[in-house]
């Protein structure tokens, strides 16, 4: 059964009318298009109109994350027994970022900014806690260092994290990390503070030295926490019996010994989950039992051709599911009652992937449903248990019709030395009546990172070049994450090497199979994906016709010393591995270094390029981006500069990410378009 609250909700205030009227005709995306004009570059980059929504602890309420007529986030809570809308906070010049349930009726959380660049960027984070009908509001947390009270009140520093963390959500406090960082801006360690979200009061909680990572009991305790080093990490245990911090673990995480290891989660029952290769290939999720420090000899989820890394669906008393990502998002369910509900969902929405949640202790029957696909950006739902009623609650992207996306599809071919590479292909979609065109012109779209990969879902980037009429090639070239500790590992000081063969191996392969026309394949990215486009115009000239770059590293040896962290959290888990390891070291590999490094081999691209660059970057220098383009420029008239004043690593502002892919499709139009 279907219905739409569109109706009840529009008397609550315009924008969200708009949002949720759009949302009401979300299964009328199955009709037949007939609509043949170009679609507007906004419904790709603007920013998501709902960006999260999470039910409360007893399943009466669900907080929304909307962006109403001034484009700034704001908290608003649903009340779903009247299904009537309430503000709870929003900021005239930031916008709500990440946010949790305190209790039942509180909310904390901290700020972001979507429409002010990095360079504008006046303010921290900042920590905030409000009721559900917007009452209570207290600063926790201050937004720049200068400010160090509200009100006569001591506020904590800049530098203060809202956690998320398990405990029975019955109280007020929350916990928080003060961060520490090290050389070019990448976290250290942090201390762990317990907070009061009403009166503010905190103190910090005993935990050996170095700690970066936590694990919480049922009580919002801190049970589990781990110590990253390069070369060393160690995890403890803080036993119930003497709340006393033993040493549980500890292992070169580089290492791909047995008794290596990563934390996953510690549901409310008290047991114990690791993620592990087990000296293998592929990372598995066990249960490790804490007083015999033994993981059970089988995994409680594995995969064939992926790690994986999983979190867990939870009731207040125990474990419901465990959730992880291969090609896409799936959930395990243990308990009966949800994989019931999970059937009678999937039977309603067939072609999206449906992801549930719960209040962690419901006293009611709804079950929020986010629906997804290749082709469909989330889509909210509310399932009634009782009824199995399915109500439409709003779509996260309004604009975005599925009928009139492409599909995205998981292909595999073999690079020069065999291995084997996953790519997610994208063909433009056929207007009515119309076969789909042969070889088509290619963009191959490299991911940043490089320790990434690409998954089964809506890529705003990937559906704009196909709604232009590109086929589209996003490898998961060796090096990428989540692939196996072989894959990661063929891709260790293979920037500019083995990592480019396989895009240019990815290149013939689609040539091959009738895809790709020859003549007419450009290669486009951001970060390690810029600096792969370049790599490949000057490595691959044959193959590629032009190229874009947005904020491509210029020269490895000035990331080598570590200035590709800038920014890691202490979850990368890339960063447990040194750069010598991943990139090389001086001077022993200065050599390559200069070999595969755009600026030294800039005489050699001579293609039509697109360079662009966040003046403020910290990791790559807007000024050795710039240096880059004078030497390309100086040998190749087809060479063009775009900078960006306020941002840094990317786009962060949808003007910019608009400006930046009006302009990609200007350039593709003139070098890789029709004949």
């Amino acid at each position: 059964m279907r219905s739409s609250l569109a109706s009840l909700l529009c008397a609550i205030g315009a924008p969200l009318c708009l949002l949720l009227s759009a949302a009401s005709h979300a299964n009328d995306d199955r009709a037949t298009v007939t609509v043949t004009a170009a679609l507007p570059m906004e419904q790709f980059f603007e920013n998501a109109a709902l960006s999260g929504a999470l039910l409360s602890p007893d399943g009466r309420q669900l907080a929304l994350r909307v962006v109403p007529g001034d484009g700034h986030d704001r908290l608003a809570v649903l009340d779903l027994a009247s299904m009537r809308m309430q503000p709870a906070a929003g900021f005239t010049d930031a916008a709500i970022g990440d946010f949790l349930w305190v209790n039942e009726r509180r909310l904390a959380f901290r700020l972001t900014d979507r429409w002010q660049g990095q360079g504008r960027s006046r303010y921290g984070s900042g920590l905030y806690a409000v009721n559900s009908d917007g009452s209570a509001f207290r600063q926790l947390a201050a937004r720049q260092s200068t400010q160090q009270s509200k009100s006569g009140r001591t506020l904590l520093p800049p530098n203060t994290i809202l956690m998320e963390s398990i405990g029975d959500e019955r109280g007020t406090a929350i916990h928080a990390l003060q961060t520490e960082h090290g050389e070019h801006g990448a976290v250290q360690a942090a201390t762990l503070l317990s907070l009061d979200s009403v009166n503010g009061n905190h103190t910090e909680i005993d935990a050996p030295a170095g700690i970066g990572y936590w694990l919480y009991d049922q009580g919002g305790q801190a049970r589990i926490a781990t110590a990253q080093t390069h070369d060393q990490n160690r995890v403890y245990w803080r036993d119930p019996a003497t709340e006393q911090w033993q040493l549980l673990a500890q292992f070169d995480p580089r290492s791909n010994a047995k008794d290596v290891f990563e934390p996953a989660f510690l549901t409310p029952d008290g047991h114990f989950y690791v993620s592990a290769r087990n000296g293998g290939d592929k990372a598995a999720l066990y249960r490790y039992n804490l007083q015999t420090r033994q993981r059970d000899a089988q995994p409680a989820v594995a995969s064939p051709d992926h790690d994986i890394r999983a979190s867990m669906v939870r009731s207040n008393t125990r474990l419901l599911g465990i959730r992880y990502t291969t090609d896409t998002e799936t959930t395990v369910w243990l308990d009966e009652d949800m994989q019931a509900v999970q059937k009678s969902v999937d039977a309603l929405l067939p072609t999206t992937v449906n992801t549930l949640s719960v209040g962690t202790r419901s006293e009611t029957p709804f079950v929020l449903v986010a629906s997804r696909s290749a082709t469909q950006p989330a889509i909210y739902h509310l399932y009634q248990r009782d009824t199995g009623l399915l109500t439409v609650l709003a779509k996260s992207r309004p604009g975005v019709n599925a009928a009139r996306m492409s599909a995205k599809q998981l292909q595999h071919y073999t690079a020069r030395d065999g291995l084997r590479i996953p790519a997610w292909l994208t063909l433009p979609k056929a207007g009515a009546g119309k076969p789909q065109a042969a070889r088509l012109p290619l963009i191959v779209f490299v991911h940043d990172g490089p320790w990434q990969r690409g998954t089964w879902g809506w890529s705003g980037e990937a559906q704009f070049l196909a709604s232009r009429g590109y086929a589209v090639l996003e490898p998961d070239y060796r090096g990428s994450e989540g692939l196996g500790d072989a894959h990661f590992r063929a891709g260790w000081k293979q920037w500019g090497l083995a990592m480019q063969d396989d895009l240019a191996d990815g290149v013939r392969w689609a040539i091959a199979q009738g895809y790709a026309d020859p003549r007419r394949v450009c290669i486009v990215g951001a970060g390690y994906g810029g600096y792969a486009a370049l790599m490949g115009l000057a490595r691959d000239g044959e193959l590629y016709r032009c190229g874009v770059a947005l904020s491509a590293v210029a020269d490895l040896e000035t990331i080598a010393d570590g200035r590709w962290r800038v920014g890691a959290s202490l979850y990368e888990r890339y960063d447990r591995y040194p750069a010598s390891s991943l990139i090389g070291e001086a001077p022993r590999d200065a050599a390559q270094w200069r070999a595969s490094s755009p600026r030294h081999v800039a005489a050699r691209i001579t293609q039509p390029v697109l360079l662009a660059h966040g003046q403020l970057d910290r990791r790559v220098a807007a000024s050795d981006a710039a240096s880059l383009y004078q030497a390309i420029r100086q040998g190749n008239p087809n060479a063009e500069w775009l900078r960006y004043d306020d941002e840094g690593q990317g786009l962060t502002l949808p003007g910019n990410r608009i400006d930046f892919w009006r302009k990609v499709e200007q350039f593709l139009a003139r070098h890789n378009g029709p004949r």
